[in-house]
């Protein structure tokens, strides 16, 4: 009888840690929207992210280095971006690579790699609308994966 307690005890506290998480999240995935974006008077657009990814070049893209949740940034700015996931960093948009999407249950990520550095940077958007525009407000010189250009074009 006490092992049909302590499981039903687990169960209970796994399904409310999973419905608290839920609902914190839920109020995030609903301002990750292209209507929250903020331009300042510089030009500089914040876009909503969920959340910031460190990958490293050749690993898998789901798996990070470094992750933040509690304050992720990226902001597309005149000249290039600034993130941050540990630190803030600004980068040109000559620095950029390649940008790729990466979906999965619940998360779209704008993956970016960089010329000559090891790390790359991902942002969770949350939803292919706001990833789409993410996408067509970077210039038209940053190099797009194939799935990155048909996101771009398709918005959806």
């Amino acid at each position: 009888m006490q092992w049909v307690a302590f499981i039903g005890l687990l169960f209970g506290l796994f399904a409310g840690m999973l419905r608290l998480s839920r609902r914190l999240m839920r109020g995030k995935y609903e301002r990750a929207t292209t209507a929250n974006i903020a331009v300042d008077e510089n030009g500089a657009a914040t876009i909503p992210v969920l959340a910031t990814f460190a990958g490293v070049r050749g690993l898998p893209w789901w798996y990070g280095i470094a992750t933040n949740n509690a304050k992720p940034l990226l902001v597309i700015e005149p000249a290039g971006i600034r993130f941050r996931v540990i630190r803030a960093q600004r980068r040109l948009f000559s620095e950029i690579a390649c940008v790729d999407v990466r979906q999965a249950t619940g998360t779209v990520n704008l993956e970016l790699a960089f010329h000559g550095a090891l790390l790359t940077f991902s942002a969770n958007l949350g939803n292919v609308p706001l990833a789409a525009h993410v996408l067509r407000m970077l210039p038209a010189s940053v190099p797009l994966s194939a799935r990155a250009q048909q996101i771009r074009s398709s918005g959806t």
